[in-house]
């Protein structure tokens, strides 16, 4: 496979800091273990392969949106309703604390 054209590569891309994440986090797979989906692989520079890939269509390229605000609002007010493991207990011993005084008194 002959160079990569950096203006194909933009072509793929929406821009060139999208480009640059989207090869660097397929680079970091292919570190980790992730066979290569081209033929022609630099085994020594996996950033290499990570662009042939994209020019090769072997990768898409997509912009993900995170959730709402409105989803974020429903998870910490849910979150505040519930109290934690830790919460729970210290209610019960106080619970068992005061039913101990009032057994003592009476």
């Amino acid at each position: 496979m002959g160079k990569i054209n950096i203006d194909d590569l933009l072509g793929k891309a929406k821009n060139k800091f999208l480009l640059s994440n989207a090869a660097a986090g397929r680079a970091k797979q292919i570190v980790e273990g992730s066979l290569p989906y081209v033929n022609h692989f630099d085994p020594n520079n996996p950033v290499i392969t990570a662009l042939r890939e994209i020019a090769a269509d072997k990768i898409r390229i997509k912009v993900l949106t995170g959730p709402s605000k409105k989803a974020q609002q429903l998870i910490a007010t849910e979150e505040e309703e519930k109290p934690s493991a830790l919460e729970r207990l210290a209610r019960e011993k106080k619970g068992k604390k005061e039913k101990k005084e009032k057994k003592k008194k009476k």
